[in-house]
């Protein structure tokens, strides 16, 4: 089977194939017939116009007037019934390939469980053009104009058929000159686009950005107060017109074969009607049969440019792009099926082993963790401590697997960190605020669980019941300003709503629970009470607890301090212990608690 990303034609035959076979079949079939009522059109209109002269000019016999005007009403009204089927089957057809499509590009963006590969530039990229490729306004063109060119292709043969009982030569050099055309025009137009749609230029990419900026709410109370509209208008339409130039250049090289290639049509068409001008004087052609071969000689411009050409070509390219990212993160192509799924994890208690891990991030020279070791039984709480910077999220990216060691490993109740996807539920520094009603902010924990006391529970052991009752619609109010009905929440809402996700996650079978600073917008006292909360709700549960608030742990089990410069554990144990031994963590302790009595004095 050849690839998608080189006979990207072939690809989309077999999308729309895939999509929907019935429907698929149903268009077709109605694809089809179209075509061949439109060839039976031309003969029939031929027919009935030579039954009329003879009738009429020659007082011949008018029955077969009867018979041709019987052929040619009886194919309008089935190509009327035609199109009522094809009107009520493509539209099922096109939305089961867009469908189709997007779960194509959800499943190639969420394949990597690293993030080391969305990070970079090419594949992250690539993956950013094609979903946006996905949603210009020439995709739904190109699908909707799918049959109308191959049926439009497909009476072109006819005609070439049709002309062949005339001089077989004429309808093959006519159909060359429109093909000569429409591969000229479209070369034109493809190279425009492919400017256009092909990662931007950095300069429509700044253009882009501060366009955007206008109006975007995040930016309008700094852009009034500093009063930067008309100076960011300027540099919007300044940067996108440079980035044009390129565009416009292209387009003035590729107007010559143009000229002469719409030159020569007109000549070759001028010279084919005037040969069957010419004919038709001397009697080597007929009344019927002239009339019929205009028909033919005008419906060769199906070989020429379509109107759904330019959709079809985005479609193309979007799916080559597609096919070869997939084949570069070896996933299936695209028309065989899903990729395979994750076999199910174990809801059992969990451990954490990392062995002699080392990791440098791609766009570092300096490893971030050195030869780290560290053993987390199941069940144990843990605090991670440390400078900034001295990798204390990083060691969870790797335990979670978004990214892979470069050397050691890190393993999650016996399986490696790539593999547990289910069993980790986190709550990240920078955690998602979806603009979706609150039972989704908090369900996402765990999806499959729908009952609302579990929801309220979470909600509850995260210190989030106020939030619930405040609002007008409970669990279906959509939380952002920017909907109808919908709230916004602060900050410190915010990260309860995420933490009562992350116990969610617990009760649909997550066996580990991170919290990576998740609650920097909460005040000292209520970090403290939060973290102490989910330390009585955990259970067996392994939890592992990151902050850069030393009061805030001393409860947990254990606690290990993270060197920012040797990027390995260099103190382990309760915190007690550690503040007996009187090293880093009993200086930056005593340091924070004094800094905080002094504040609240």
């Amino acid at each position: 089977m050849l690839r998608e990303h080189v006979l990207p034609h072939a690809a989309h035959a077999r999308m729309v194939w895939r999509a929907a076979p019935r429907w698929a079949s149903l268009s077709l079939a109605c694809t089809l017939a179209g075509s061949a009522f439109l060839v039976v059109s031309m003969l029939a209109i031929g027919r009935l116009i030579g039954a009329v002269y003879s009738a009429v000019a020659q007082h011949g016999d008018s029955s077969p007037v009867w018979v041709w005007f019987g052929v040619f009403a009886g194919v309008t009204i089935l190509d009327q019934w035609r199109q009522a089927v094809a009107r009520w089957s493509d539209p099922r057809l096109w939305a089961a390939y867009r469908v189709g499509l997007h779960d194509l590009i959800a499943e190639t963006g969420l394949h990597p469980r690293g993030l080391a590969e969305l990070d970079s530039e090419q594949t992250g990229a690539t993956l950013r053009t094609v979903s946006a490729s996905s949603r210009h306004w020439m995709i739904p063109q190109g699908l909707t104009g799918t049959w109308a060119l191959l049926s439009t292709r497909l009476v072109g043969v006819g005609s070439v058929i049709v002309l062949l009982s005339w001089r077989w030569w004429v309808p093959f050099l006519v159909a060359g000159s429109f093909a000569l055309t429409s591969r000229a025009t479209s070369a034109w137009i493809d190279g425009i686009h492919e400017h256009i749609w092909s990662d931007s230029p950095i300069e429509r990419r700044h253009g882009g950005y501060a366009r955007r900026l206008l109006v975007e709410p995040a930016a309008a109370k700094e852009i009034r107060l500093f009063g930067l509209a008309t100076w960011l208008a300027d540099r919007a339409e300044t940067l996108i017109a440079a980035a044009n130039v390129p565009a416009w250049r292209a387009m003035n090289r590729r107007m010559r074969p143009i000229a002469a290639t719409v030159a020569l049509m007109l000549v070759v068409i001028g010279g084919a009607m005037a040969l069957l001008a010419y004919d038709t004087y001397h009697g080597r052609v007929g009344v019927s049969a002239v009339t019929t071969y205009v028909l033919a000689l005008l419906a060769l411009q199906a070989f020429g440019t379509h109107d759904a050409q330019p959709g079809l070509a985005r479609i193309s390219g979007l799916l080559r792009d597609l096919g070869k990212l997939r084949a570069d993160l070896g996933l299936p192509s695209l028309t065989s099926g899903p990729g395979t799924e994750r076999p199910p994890f174990s809801k059992a208690p969990a451990d954490v082993v990392f062995d002699d891990v080392t990791f440098t991030y791609p766009s570092r020279s300096e490893p971030t963790l050195r030869h780290l070791s560290l053993t987390i039984p199941a069940g144990q709480s843990l605090a991670i401590v440390g400078v900034n910077g001295a990798g204390k999220s990083t060691l969870v990216k790797l335990l979670t697997g978004l990214y892979e060691s470069d050397s050691g490993s890190v393993q999650v109740g016996g399986l490696d960190s790539s593999a547990a996807g289910g069993r980790v539920g986190v709550v990240f520094q920078g955690f998602v605020h979806y603009p979706l009603s609150l039972r989704e902010n908090v369900g996402f924990g765990a999806t499959e669980l729908r009952d609302d006391a579990v929801l309220e529970k979470a909600m509850a052991d995260a210190g989030g019941s106020e939030i619930l009752a405040r609002l007008e619609n409970g669990w279906d109010t959509v939380l952002s300003g920017a909907f109808a009905g919908g709230t916004d929440l602060s900050g410190g809402q915010w990260q309860r709503v995420a933490l009562a996700r992350a116990l969610v996650a617990i009760r649909g079978g997550a066996r580990i629970l991170v919290l990576d600073e998740p609650t920097a917008a909460l005040d000292v006292r209520a970090e403290a009470q939060l973290f102490n909360r989910f330390l009585d709700v955990a259970g067996d549960v392994t939890t592992i607890l990151v902050s850069h608030r030393l009061s805030t742990v001393r409860r947990a089990e254990r606690i290990v301090v993270l060197d920012g410069t040797t990027g390995a554990i260099t103190e382990d144990g309760s915190h007690e212990d550690l503040m007996v031994r009187g090293g880093e963590y009993a200086r930056m302790f005593t340091l924070q608690a004094s800094r905080f009595a002094r504040a609240s004095q």
